[in-house]
């Protein structure tokens, strides 16, 4: 298996996962605060929010150019999060849009070329589309899945 199938088939997991933990949950249920403030309304369009603003960045480092746009500065991550979670879909809407934002991403994921992937043996790091896909992908199910799992135990 090549280090694009690998870290395609981890994050395809990664969101199966993820979502089978919500999908039974009746809308009612997505409005409840279960992270901060956030609930999961938000949580969702914090994750749909990362996605689509990440799904573009693929095409930009295939045509040899960085994967922020122009003027964009992720570093302060904290203000694009509130803003993503400011502008939530509703119920199973929230979970629509989620789906939709993820696929958008993990197609532009797939159809990055196989040499932008693996450990880059010169600098010692992953190449960039590892570092697309940990960041937004496989990092965000890592972080939000256990707490979406402590708040179902709560409820």
């Amino acid at each position: 298996m090549s280090d694009k199938a690998s870290i395609i088939g981890e994050l395809e997991r990664d969101y199966v996962d993820f979502r089978e933990l919500i999908t039974p949950l009746p809308n009612e249920a997505y409005s409840e605060t279960m992270l901060g403030t956030w609930n999961l309304n938000q949580l969702l369009a914090h994750m749909a929010g990362w996605y689509r603003e990440m799904a573009p960045a693929f095409g930009r480092v295939a045509r040899g150019e960085r994967p922020a746009p122009e003027g964009a500065n992720y570093a302060d991550a904290d203000s694009w999060n509130a803003k993503f979670a400011a502008m939530p879909k509703v119920g199973a809407a929230a979970l629509e849009d989620f789906d939709h934002a993820f696929h958008e991403y993990y197609a532009a994921a797939k159809a990055l070329d196989d040499s932008f992937y693996g450990i880059d043996a010169e600098k010692g790091r992953p190449r960039i589309g590892n570092r697309l896909l940990e960041a937004s992908g496989t990092h965000h199910f890592e972080e939000h899945r256990p707490q979406v799992e402590a708040w179902l135990q709560s409820r």
